[in-house]
């Protein structure tokens, strides 16, 4: 290969989305686990409970948003693709070729921004409210309970800004400018790790994390607005917000939302479970590990990621067998990654925390296997459901509501009565019952291919 070859391949890897999703992605997975050492030194195990606690609960905050930023890019999606407008739910006759409709773009722009500052105000009321409760016992069990306070309440505001401005995220990702999306990652991922080390250096403290949190959605948010207005030119009329479009987003918003409030109890329930029952030493442990391993995923998840915008314009355009090729080629990556990295964790993870001489470590091996085969098939089955929204319809909304409170409720139950283990398996059983299968095979059927040719694709990248 001649250096003139080499160059443009270098060149073309450089601007393509991929590479600078893994290098936003590495950079956030990075950086949090170079964090992880200092943050195991700085803090105490009563401080790192509470961490995860608060990062459970701004999740919990995060669920104001009902929906709507599952929602909003697909939108995007559709206007960038040429559509002249679209409909509540399903798709409209497919078109090739179109150009952007940056009228409707704008619009919904200016709606979103309107919307995104009303929802940060109910996440606030559900945070002081709510979060303030939860978190009675661990603030007593803290010793400083004054200064637990003051943190929540500085952390509020953290959550509440990041929200309110993070419809700037969903506008770059429907617009399919995932490449710039990533760099964002990498700068908002180097801005949290530079001012939470600085911070835990000077003793600061969980403050450290909170002040850090506040400053990486300052940096995303402002840069994400930035490239919108670099791409979209400015209407010469005045958009202001449209009701119609809240309304038109709704039938499948309040879907989704539901789905989150199922996402929710699977995710981070079980945090405040542990925290609850288990004590703030597990809760550390519990909370570490999770952290990890929602790492992982977002790593491997990656592969499809950057991939979902092109999948749906495909969709949009009539190009089913090409669009279930490529989710198919992207899928195989997915799960061959996250594997390989889950065997690095479970034989490394914890014998490099011991080598750091860190006080918190991940699970014990029986437990860390058996949470991350669990992770595997939860990132396989939710891959196929992001197929399957990307017809503009939202199939299992309940299914996920059922599965999360079944999750729930039966950790409660589980965890009293086999302590860690019980934490464990009740959302592995629950899933595996009904949810993780049914999704897949709702995915499956809204594309043309059959099994031996999806196969193939996923193995062999052809039809």
């Amino acid at each position: 290969m001649t250096f003139s070859a080499l160059g443009s391949n270098w060149k073309r890897a450089w601007r393509s989305a991929m590479l600078a999703g893994v290098l936003g992605t590495g950079i956030r997975v990075g950086v949090n686990l170079l964090l992880v050492p200092l943050v195991l030194l700085k803090l105490s195990s009563g401080e790192l409970a509470l961490w995860w606690d608060f990062v459970a609960l701004g999740n919990f905050g995060n669920l104001a948003d009902f929906g709507f930023g599952a929602t909003i890019p697909r939108i995007y999606n559709y206007l960038w693709a040429g559509a002249d407008d679209f409909d509540a739910e399903g798709l409209r006759a497919a078109k090739s070729g179109e150009k952007p409709n940056l009228a409707g773009v704008s619009r919904v722009n200016v709606t979103v921004q309107s919307l995104y500052l009303k929802i940060s105000l109910l996440a606030v009321v559900l945070l002081a409210i709510g979060g303030t409760l939860f978190l009675m016992k661990p603030a007593a069990e803290n010793g400083s309970p004054e200064r637990v306070w003051w943190l929540w309440a500085m952390f509020i505001v953290a959550i509440s800004y990041n929200l309110a401005t993070s419809h700037w995220l969903l506008a770059l990702q429907g617009l399919n400018q995932m490449r710039e999306l990533q760099v964002t990652y990498v700068w908002g991922g180097l801005s949290y790790f530079s001012c939470a080390a600085l911070l835990l250096l000077c003793h600061l403290g969980l403050m450290s994390m909170v002040i850090a949190t506040f400053v990486k959605g300052f940096v995303m948010h402002g840069r994400c607005r930035q490239i919108y207005h670099q791409i979209v030119p400015k209407s010469e009329r005045h958009a202001t917000p449209d009701p119609d479009i809240v309304r038109k987003l709704w039938p499948n918003a309040y879907k989704f939302g539901i789905l989150s409030i199922g996402g929710y109890c699977l995710t981070n329930a079980s945090v405040l479970i542990c925290s609850q029952l288990l004590g703030k030493e597990v809760t550390a442990s519990f909370g570490l590990t999770a952290q990890i391993g929602s790492f992982l995923m977002g790593f491997a998840g990656l592969w499809l990621g950057v991939k979902w915008p092109e999948i749906s314009i495909l969709r949009t355009q009539g190009r089913l067998d090409e669009m279930a090729a490529l989710f198919a080629k992207r899928l195989a990556l997915v799960m061959v990654s996250f594997i390989g990295m889950g065997l690095m964790v479970l034989v490394a993870g914890n014998t490099l925390l011991a080598w750091r001489g860190t006080h918190t470590r991940l699970l014990l091996t029986p437990y860390l296997a058996f949470y991350l085969i669990y992770l595997a098939q939860q990132l396989f089955y939710v891959q196929f459901g992001g197929l399957a929204v990307t017809e503009n319809v939202v199939p299992f909304f309940k299914v996920s509501l059922f599965t999360g409170l079944g999750a729930v409720v039966g950790s409660l139950i589980l965890t009293h009565l086999l302590g860690l283990w019980g934490l464990l398996a009740a959302p592995f059983l629950v899933e595996t019952m009904y949810s993780s299968w049914f999704v897949v095979r709702r995915g499956f059927q809204g594309q043309p291919l059959s099994v031996r040719r999806f196969c193939r694709a996923a193995i062999f990248s052809s039809l």
